[in-house]
């Protein structure tokens, strides 16, 4: 099986893959060429490629292998980047190599996960003899504003008994993460001239008392996941210059919650916590998009176990176990549609950042673990 490991995970091939992905712009919103030049590299390799609509030009892909009853086994990644960086020392498209290196806008964020994903989908069709079940290939768009693409799967219920999402994380693949809600509060108070408060109920007074006391909110609690929450905006008053209290005021939290808590039970704790103000203002608390669920899969699962084992066969140590501090579509797979998940992709660093890269031998390592994983639970 080593001979045909290699011989399906070419470091040349899927650094040539990696920066003609990379050459692509893709700023969220604009990711319907890499989509298509997606699609058409799997199709030139002998796959069936749909583009799946979404909104405007910005397709999802989605490629299936079907090779006889079995499991079912869902590779997913993104080609929407972030905006470019001020200070890069090359062309953010274009790219450059040095050694082992690719510097280029998304080449580890993540069109490289996507590369390695691509080839373990190609290899594992041109070698159905030795697996049994699906394999479903999906890349993405959206993932770094609103995850639209993502949520355009789970709206039509994708199903797959097991998933990794080729995120990088070649030294800590990933088990868990917080979800995120993002709650608008909407104060209402009474406007009156400026030079008589006191006949008006000031909205941006009360916004500010409320937010004074949010760190009474009782944050959920989690052995590996911490919940956190940021004021992210506050707003009151008029465009236009003039003396009057202001009579709407509105904030912006970012809430990351763990395992337990979801969007529900955060607006019930800020309603709660508004109640106890005694304020003659009103407080309207909603649920703005993006929304994201937290996940986490059981280190004792079996499908940890045997991703565990297809890293330690290609890596020569057991993984060491990391717990996201941010959100990725892993979460709607995970949590939404309750596939058994992990995140594992290629070595990188610089993310959101001038100068990002990836570890070209780490691509082909990536297809290599996912091969061998498939092998194993394919059956």
């Amino acid at each position: 099986m080593e001979n045909w490991l290699h011989a399906s995970a070419d470091v040349e091939e899927a650094a040539a893959l990696t920066a003609h992905l990379v050459s692509i712009r893709s700023y969220p919103g604009e990711e319907g060429d890499v989509q298509r030049a997606v699609a058409a590299w799997l199709t030139e390799q002998g796959l069936t490629a749909e583009l799946l609509p979404t909104e405007g030009d910005r397709p999802n892909v989605i490629a299936r292998v079907e090779n006889g009853p079995g499991p079912t086994l869902l590779f997913n990644g993104h080609t929407d980047t972030v905006l470019a960086a001020q200070g890069w020392s090359c062309d953010p498209w274009r790219g450059k190599r040095e050694g082992d290196r690719f510097y280029g806008l998304g080449a580890a964020d993540m069109k490289s996960g996507v590369a390695a994903a691509m080839l373990a989908t190609r290899a594992l069709d041109r070698a159905r003899d030795r697996w049994r079940g699906t394999v479903i290939f999906t890349s993405v768009v959206d993932e770094e504003a609103y995850s639209i693409g993502a949520r355009a799967l789970v709206d039509m219920r994708l199903q797959a008994d097991y998933c990794v999402v080729t995120e990088s994380g070649w030294e800590t693949p990933t088990l868990g993460a917080v979800g995120k809600v993002l709650v608008r509060a909407d104060i209402t108070g009474k406007a009156a001239h400026g030079s008589w408060p006191e006949e008006g109920i000031n909205a941006a007074v009360e916004a500010a008392k409320l937010i004074a006391r949010l760190d009474e909110l009782p944050l959920g609690a989690h052995p590996r996941l911490r919940a956190t929450q940021c004021v992210l905006s506050l707003h009151s008053g008029n465009e236009q210059y003039v003396i009057t209290v202001p009579e709407k005021a509105q904030f912006t939290i970012n809430r990351h919650i763990v395992p337990g808590e979801d969007g529900e039970s955060v607006l019930a704790e800020m309603r709660h916590l508004a109640g106890g103000l005694g304020s003659p203002a009103s407080f309207e608390f909603a649920i703005d998009p993006p929304y994201y669920p937290a996940w986490e899969l059981p280190a004792d699962h079996p499908f940890a176990g045997r991703f565990a084992a297809a890293y330690a066969a290609e890596i020569g140590h057991a993984p060491k176990w990391t717990y996201g501090s941010g959100v990725a579509d892993t979460n709607y797979f995970a949590a939404d549609l309750g596939i058994p998940s992990v995140q594992f992709g290629p070595d990188g660093g610089a993310f959101h950042q001038k100068d990002e890269w990836v570890d070209l031998p780490s691509i082909a390592g990536t297809v290599r673990v996912l091969l061998r994983l498939a092998i194993d639970v394919l059956r």
